[in-house]
């Protein structure tokens, strides 16, 4: 199982000042809605934005069945 405030936790270390919205859509801690808007991906493709995203949530994927990702530049 994995909280929200990790997921959350893990894409502000690596995405300073980034708007980051996390939904746990069943309640179990393994299906999630992400949502970031980082300065970060400005200029990179939609492909490397979820790239950096997946980066840092690392290990917890493995634990993750289920993501719902969608990335913007601020």
């Amino acid at each position: 199982m994995v909280r929200v405030e990790e997921l959350q936790g893990r894409l502000a270390a690596a995405l300073p000042g980034a708007t980051i919205a996390v939904v746990d859509t069943t309640g179990e801690g393994d299906h999630f809605d992400v949502r970031v808007q980082a300065a970060t991906f400005a200029g990179l493709s939609l492909i490397d934005q979820h790239r950096l995203v997946y980066d840092a949530l690392g290990d917890l994927m493995r634990r993750v069945h289920a993501l719902s990702l969608r990335t913007e530049p601020a």
